[in-house]
């Protein structure tokens, strides 16, 4: 009964469902901020960012729970994702899963990120992307690509570019679902060694802008504390993320005056 109740729930809200992996960002410290996620390059560049790969030296591993609205468990996006460097370059592997059972979307990705000289870094990402429903109304699938910069001007301004599906590829032969194509632009602006300003704009295919901006301050070596809003739709959000000897642990939510508090948690191990 409470799947049916469930199924139904992701039906009404099918729009909402279906994009819900690539227009979100993935990981409690982008969430805090603003959900702006193209920048700084860090560990969670492997789900929001390709480009941000090309400063990551180490080997490391990570998970990311994010939940959307605190209704139900089900309502939620489960990452996880490990990062390879090489001497080329930085390879990322990444999964995401929404839904439960009866309705269920899948992204499995694989990235690459480069640098490019000492201001310019470059970075693709392969996806396949799944969606199924129920046991009988059957599944479908796509494949797409993601490309993305990040120029560092100075010590400290950056600005990332960002684009994701180029081609709005269609899920499924039947009534075919056009998955959005994503632009986003993004500025970031360390204006001490504590505290770091970000900026982004999203613009989806056939919708209307989003414009984030977000804050993160260092209140001691290990402890950082974060804040930001959003518009369309209006979001406030807030967090804080513990660094301890090669473990990040980040905690955040977001607020919908409607819908309540989205509470989002990551943490990922780096081998030096």
């Amino acid at each position: 009964m409470k799947h049916a109740f469930l199924f139904f729930l992701f039906f009404f809200f099918s729009v909402f469902a279906m994009a819900i992996q690539p227009t979100l960002p993935i990981g409690a410290k982008a969430n805090a901020m603003g959900g702006v996620s193209l920048l700084p390059a860090d560990f969670w560049s492997v789900f929001n960012n390709p480009a941000g790969l090309a400063s990551q030296h180490s080997f490391a591993g990570g998970l990311a729970f994010d939940s959307y609205f605190a209704i139900d468990k089900n309502l939620s996006l489960k990452s996880a994702a490990i990062l390879l460097p090489t001497n080329s370059g930085t390879f990322g592997l990444n999964l995401n899963y929404f839904g439960f059972s009866a309705y269920h979307e899948q992204k499995i990705g694989l990235a690459f990120g480069k640098q490019l000289g000492e201001k310019i870094s470059v970075g693709i990402q392969l996806d396949y992307l799944s969606v199924s429903i129920g046991n009988d109304l059957g599944s479908a699938s796509a494949f797409t690509f993601e490309l993305a910069m990040i120029a560092q001007l100075t010590e400290s301004l950056s600005l990332a570019s960002y684009i994701y599906n180029p081609l709005a590829v269609k899920i499924g032969k039947i009534n075919p679902e056009i998955t959005p194509a994503i632009f986003r632009l993004a500025a970031a602006y360390k204006i001490d060694d504590a505290l770091l300003l970000v900026s982004e704009y999203e613009q989806g295919l056939n919708d209307r802008g989003m414009l984030k901006i977000g804050m993160e301050y260092q209140l001691i070596e290990q402890i950082f504390v974060r804040g930001g809003l959003s518009t369309n739709p209006n979001l406030f959000s807030f967090g804080f993320g513990l660094n301890l000897k090669g473990m990040a642990v980040d905690f955040g939510t977001t607020y919908h005056q409607t819908l309540g508090f989205s509470p989002k948690v990551g943490m990922y191990y780096r081998i030096n």
